[in-house]
Formats: structure tokens, sequence, C-alpha cells
């Protein structure tokens, strides 16, 4: 069955034209849709996996740094690519390498002056964080919850490439006014970020459990089978921005659109708390990781 939300509507040749004309484009992550592939079964190979990662030296390279981090590592350093999956487990490796790929989608090929890649790849570190501990409370997959919210927002990377200084004046007079971000690209430019993201994401070759959340992030009453990932990606979302933004916000439940998307997932107050503090102790382990 098609999944389909409020979201949709927008027409797919006029976004692969807009795509087709940006230059620096993000290319096909191959090594990553595999590996979502491969995460997706559930008596996955470690061989195929150790195999697929060893295709990117780089890759290989930041696994096993960040297995003998002071928070991954042990007395005995790992030397081994294959050592390393097997001592911090897939999904940690998968996190790792899903990470790596996506900070590499949201970093521009071009430089577009005012636009901060950074504050995206914070903001698309946490989301996925809080998705993938939301999803585990929930009974849903970690990993593609997680990658659905390292990528809900990789169409802001194509619209600051498209219109470069445009674009960037629009962020900004929408972070000064409060004016929603996606409904003023829509008016500006005939779709948003969450079209255009998704779009790239289709043409990827993604699953739809990915491809779907990027499209209606922004959605408090989804539909279709993907609709839960989208909820989790919802609300992960708007965790990210909560941390990032919180010192004299209110409590995360009384933010606007939260309850709604609470409902359907049948988490309580006390749930989404403790689904909080979670998410903020691994972002702080996280950074403390990548610092050694």
């Amino acid at each position: 069955m098609q999944d389909v939300t409020k979201a949709t509507t927008v027409n797919h040749a006029a976004l692969d034209a807009y795509l087709d004309r940006i230059k620096h484009l993000p290319p096909t992550p191959t090594i990553m849709i595999q590996l979502i592939e491969l995460f997706r079964q559930p008596d996955a190979d470690a061989d195929e996996i150790v195999t697929l990662l060893r295709r990117d030296p780089a890759l290989s390279v930041e696994v096993l740094r960040r297995c003998n981090s002071s928070f991954f590592g042990s007395d005995t350093p790992v030397m081994d690519i294959n050592e390393a999956v097997f001592r911090m487990g897939f999904y940690e490796v998968y996190q790792i390498t899903i990470t790596l790929f996506g900070m590499q989608a949201m970093t521009p090929k071009a430089a577009v002056p005012g636009f901060s890649a950074e504050a995206l790849q914070r903001h698309s570190s946490i989301a996925a964080t809080a998705a993938g501990a939301l999803a585990l409370d929930v009974g849903e997959s970690e990993g593609i919850a997680f990658t659905a919210g390292l990528l809900h927002d990789v169409g802001k990377i194509v619209l600051a490439l498209g219109e470069r200084e445009k674009y960037v004046a629009m962020m900004e007079d929408c972070e000064r006014t409060g004016a929603s971000l996606s409904d003023t690209e829509k008016s500006l430019f005939g779709f948003n970020h969450d079209e255009v993201g998704a779009r790239l994401l289709e043409r990827w070759g993604v699953p739809v459990d990915v491809v779907m959340p990027a499209r209606a992030h922004n959605d408090l009453q989804p539909t279709g089978e993907s609709r839960r990932f989208v909820l989790i990606t919802n609300l992960a979302s708007r965790m990210a921005n909560y941390i990032q933004k919180e010192k004299t916000a209110p409590p995360f439940m009384q933010l606007p659109g939260v309850k709604s998307l609470m409902e359907p997932l049948k988490l309580g107050d006390k749930q989404v708390l403790i689904w909080e503090g979670v998410v903020r102790n691994k972002v702080k382990q996280q950074a403390a990781g990548a610092k050694n």
C-alpha cells in the first residue's frame, strides 16, 4: 500500500528537475544504503558487515578510533574491524557509520555564506539519538528510527545549495519572526525542505520508513504505513531543538504539538521524562567520546 501523508502534495517531476539543476548535490551514499539493508535483515551475517565496512578505509579508521576511545575502549586496543564489530556490537557500529555518512551528506560541497552546516549536523545527530532511544521504548526498529532522525533535514542542504544567500536570509527571517520554515519555503520555492529532502532520499533508494519521516516530520497527524516512524522523528526533532535551545524553555511536554504526537504512540508523561533523561545522557557520552 502506498504511504501517504498530508505532506506529499508535490510533483516528483518538478522536484527531480530542481535536484538535477543543483551543482555539488550530495552523491548517493552506496555503502550507507547497503548497510541499512543489512541492518533490516534479522539474520544479518557479521562477515557481510565487516566486508562492507572494509570497502571504505576512512570508515574503518573511524570505527576503530571510536572503539578505542575512552567511552568504548578497554586495556587492549582493537586493531581489526572484525573485532570492533564483535566488541561494540552491530548497532553501535551501525550508528557510527550511518552518522559518518549522514554528516558527509550534510556538509555542502560548495561554500554557502551564512549557512551553518555545523548547526544542522548537531541538530540531526541529537535527533537521531533521540529517535533511536524512543523507538526502543515503543517497540520499533532503533536503527531505522536513528537513520530517519539523522536524515530528516537533508533537504535543507539541497535548498542551501540551490538558493544560497536567498535561503540563508529566509532562514534568518523565520528564526527572528517565529514563522514556519517549511511553510515559508513552500510559498517561496513551491516546495519545502521536507519534500525535496524526501525526494533525494527516494532517489538514493533508502527504505520508505526513512523517506516518509523526512517528508512528514512537521505533520502533527501523519497517516500511512510509516506513521509511527514519522511520529517518532517529529518528536525526536522537537527534542533536539529543545535540548539545544531550552535555557528558559517550559517543560518539553508543554511545547505546542508535543501532546498530540505522544498520544498515538501511547506515551505517558513519565515515559517522556525518562526518555529525555536518556537522550541527554547519550548526547553527553557521545560528546565525550568525540573528544577522545
